[in-house]
This record gives C-alpha cells, sequence and structure tokens, in this order.
C-alpha cells in the first residue's frame, strides 16, 4: 500500500516556506517588469544586479531614486531604437524611483507592482529587493 503525506503537513514543518512563497508568487507574476532581478553574486549583503527598462521615443531618459539621492542625470538610460535601458547594482532592501524623461519630465514605472504618492503630486516606483527570494542556491 502507497502511503503518501499531505502536502501541508510537508509544509508545515518548513519555517518561513510561506513567505518565499509569496514573494516568489509575486516575482513571477511580475516577471514581465521592466525592473527585474538578476541572481546576486553571493551573500545576502552583497549588490543585486537590477535591469531597468523604459520604452518611448525621447531625448533622455534617466533613472531617479533613494539609491543615487534622486539624481536626475547620473544614471541615463541608454537607448536601442525604442527601449531604454540601464543596469544598477542595489543591495536587499526597498527603493523609491522613477524615470527623468528629456531632463525636465517626471514618469513612475508603468510596469512596477507598487507605486505611492511623493508627496509633490506624482507617483513613485517602489523596488523591493528580498535576498531570500534573490539568492542562489549551492550547486556546482
Amino acid at each position: 500500500m502507497d502511503h503518501k503525506l499531505p502536502v501541508i503537513f510537508l509544509l508545515k514543518g518548513n519555517p518561513g516556506y510561506w513567505r518565499r512563497l509569496l514573494i516568489a508568487v509575486l516575482l513571477f507574476l511580475g516577471a514581465g517588469l521592466h525592473a527585474c532581478l538578476t541572481v546576486p553574486k553571493g551573500s545576502e549583503r552583497e549588490d543585486v544586479l537590477v535591469s531597468f527598462v523604459y520604452i518611448g521615443r525621447h531625448d533622455s531618459v534617466c533613472l531617479s531614486g533613494d539609491f543615487n539621492g534622486w539624481s536626475s542625470n547620473s544614471d541615463c538610460l541608454e537607448r536601442k531604437e525604442e527601449e531604454w535601458s540601464i543596469q544598477v547594482a542595489l543591495r536587499p532592501g526597498s527603493y523609491r524611483y522613477g524615470f527623468v524623461i528629456n531632463k525636465r519630465d517626471w514618469a513612475c514605472d508603468p510596469d512596477a507592482l507598487i507605486q505611492e504618492d511623493d508627496g509633490f503630486g506624482k507617483k513613485n516606483s517602489v523596488l523591493v529587493i528580498d535576498s531570500a527570494v534573490t539568492k542562489r542556491p549551492p550547486g556546482p
């Protein structure tokens, strides 16, 4: 006779499983987002490489956020036709950001899962990097 334990029984013994599962599902659902995560270089304290992409015909697109002192010109995206992109190394944490279009107009990331009021009548995009989700599993 084949005995199988219910799945819920197997999951109960794994502390933190539900939190990691929820984060993984949220990241999976947001896999098409323009700000996406790649695997970090090593420990939880190390930077994670994040790709930011903005689509549109503009003269310039720069990334501005709390991670670069809200600079409007230090992290400018490179253009390939109508796609603008940049990769930025960030530590695990929560970050507010947006795009500065043509050196004057503010735009939040239209595909960000989280947006919040910026206190000035516009919106900021919010990116959360969780080391438990982005950490590479040990292996060869």
